[in-house]
């Protein structure tokens, strides 16, 4: 595999190519970037930038996401238009990822796939993860406060290892 940088990248991406399996990413910023439908299997994204990119139907199935910006923290002091560039993952296969430690804040994870994921330590403040598929997902000391996991599936002992403070877990999908 060869390592990409961001302009070689998004110029594969202008260019028609879809599939990025495998790719040696570490640390490449894709702020702000159009990546709908792309397959980043088993890539190695540790340390990437992907704020504000809109992964719409992606794959990152088996990813390397350790500590990778993923979501932005919002300051409406310092800028009040940070809400137009919240990190799209909806529909998005995550399955089997590694996100731990991953900056997830605020990001949109509706009918996600993060099963069997690793996203211990992970940040998700403020996530939508409507409907998500947690089944298996690791969330051991990860940060879920105001996150809304309304109909998410997770297994029943898996939330009790993350913080949850003003999290809303109605209609969870629940099992052992």
């Amino acid at each position: 595999m060869t390592t990409l940088s961001s302009h070689e990248l998004l110029s594969a991406v202008q260019a028609g190519r879809r599939d990025f399996s495998g790719e040696k990413l570490q640390g490449i910023s894709l702020r702000g970037a159009r990546l709908n439908g792309i397959c980043f299997d088993g890539a190695d994204l540790r340390d990437a930038d992907l704020g504000g990119a809109s992964l719409f139907q992606a794959s990152l199935r088996g990813a390397f996401l350790n500590r990778a910006h993923l979501g932005i923290a919002h300051d409406s002091a310092a800028d009040p238009n940070l809400d137009e560039i919240d990190l799209e993952l909806e529909c998005t296969d995550l399955s089997q990822a590694n996100l731990s430690g991953a900056f997830l804040i605020d990001a949109r994870l509706f009918r996600a796939n993060l099963r069997l994921a690793n996203l211990s330590h992970a940040d998700l403040r403020g996530a939508t993860m409507r409907e998500a598929d947690l089944t298996g997902a690791i969330l051991k000391d990860a940060n879920l406060n105001r996150a809304d996991l309304t109909g998410a599936r997770v297994n029943t002992d898996t939330l009790k290892d993350a913080l949850t403070n003003g999290a809303i877990l109605k209609d969870l999908q629940t099992q052992d």
